[in-house]
Parts: C-alpha cells; structure tokens; sequence
C-alpha cells in the first residue's frame, strides 16, 4: 500500500484530558511527581509518559510530534520551538571539528548565515553546491564529510532536489543524508525517498497563518541519537543536582 501522509495524520485519535474531540492544550510550565523513583527515572530518560520541563516536552508537543511523525512516517518527532532550533541541534549533533558539510547552495538564509558564519568557529566546513547536480554533489564529497543537506524545494527559489540520487550518494559514502521540507508538506515524503532526517520551520506551509513559530525534527529511526538531546539535558541536570 502506498505511503498517504494525510491518511496517516487522519487516522490519529487523539483525544482532550476529558474525552473532547481535540487533545487538551497543556499550558504548564513545569510538572510534578507523586514518586522521587518517577523524578530520578525522568531525569536518566529511563521512563515515558512523565514531564520534567516544558522546554524539555509538553503533552501538547508530544501530540503535535505524534502527528507530524504520522506526516513523515518517521519513528519520532522533536519539536521545537523554530525552525532553525530544529536545523542547528541537528547538525551540531552530527557533526564536530573537523567535520564538513555539502549543503544546497538556495537554502534558506538562517541556514546557510549558520553553516556559513558561525560552523567555521567550531571547526565545522561546509561547501555549497548546486544540489541538483549529482555529479558536483558527489565531487565534493571528501573523507571529512558527515552531513548531505538540503531542501525538498528550496525557500525562497523553489529549486527541487533530487533525493533518491542524495540518498543514493548518502548511502554509498556512510553519511546522513538531512532534507528541509518546509515548502512541501505532505506533497513529499523524504523520508520515503531515503532522507534519514527530516526537519521543518513549522513557522510557515504547516501553520499557515503565520501567528506562530515552530519547528521539528522526524526521525526515521536509524538516527535515534539525533533525540539525545531531550535526555542529555535530563542527565546532566540530574549529576549536578544529584537527583
């Protein structure tokens, strides 16, 4: 059976805290235990279904994360509170000094002011190139590549990648092949098409109304580490404090 995104977020049933027909918005900051064992376990992300912190997780963004996942048919979904705080924690985790990046040359600008201005600063590379060229993309591939980025249609020239070929590529190099699919939801799937990541500005085609800002990362599930950085922060938090 082929792969319906909107069928997909259709059959979800979510349903409100007290039976409505829409998830309940959860508006705390912050959340309590009834157990220390269920605080310590959350600290070490050793237990779901508990909040520690609403930027860690909320229950409305889990339920937002759980549709979008349905979206992309990935395993997980992370959201964020923008789009670029969905891009950078993601390339961050993947790469380190030393590392480099081939990246589309028509990305859109808070990404390529991040991989050009401030990565360099980490020891972080990357080279530009026109994504639709195969041939250039693979050329400037080097033994210090980790990351193949782009976008399914590109923000703000709406230039298609290839990312069958990307994939391919990605798949004979050993490298993560990550797709902004900002400007074509449920139009295309990359996940689908052999993307590892996907990520979203939410901000824009998903919202629609442009009254909010988000973000998410989809992971397919090969790359679950890419959602260590939910835990990271309960592990750390929870050697200083001792919890």
């Amino acid at each position: 059976m082929s792969f319906n995104p909107a069928d997909n977020i259709q059959d979800l049933q979510n349903f409100g805290e007290f039976g409505g027909v829409n998830p309940s918005i959860s508006d705390s900051s912050t959340y309590t235990f009834m157990a220390a064992k269920t605080m310590a376990d959350t600290f070490e992300g050793n237990t779901d279904g508990c909040h520690l912190y609403s930027r860690h997780t909320t229950p409305s963004n889990l339920c937002l994360g759980e549709a979008l996942a349905a979206m992309e048919g990935t395993e997980t979904a992370n959201v964020s509170a923008s789009g670029m705080g969905a891009i950078t924690p993601v390339l961050l985790q993947l790469c380190g000094a030393g590392d480099h990046i081939v990246s589309s040359r028509t990305i859109y600008g808070g990404t390529y002011a991040f991989l050009k201005n401030f990565t360099p600063r980490l020891a972080i590379q990357t080279s530009f190139v026109d994504i639709t060229n195969l041939e250039i993309v693979e050329a400037s591939i080097t033994e210090n590549t980790k990351v193949l980025y782009c976008e399914s249609v590109s923000n703000p020239l709406l230039e298609v990648a290839d990312i069958k070929g990307l994939a391919a590529l990605a798949k004979k190099y050993s490298l993560t092949l990550v797709v902004d699919n900002t400007f074509s939801p449920l139009s295309i799937s990359p996940i689908q098409l052999g993307a590892d990541v996907v990520v979203h500005s939410l901000t824009k085609f998903i919202n629609g109304s442009s009254d909010a800002v988000g973000g998410v990362v989809c992971d397919a599930g090969s790359r679950q580490y890419l959602f260590t950085i939910v835990y990271f922060s309960y592990s750390i938090r929870s050697r200083c404090c001792g919890a």
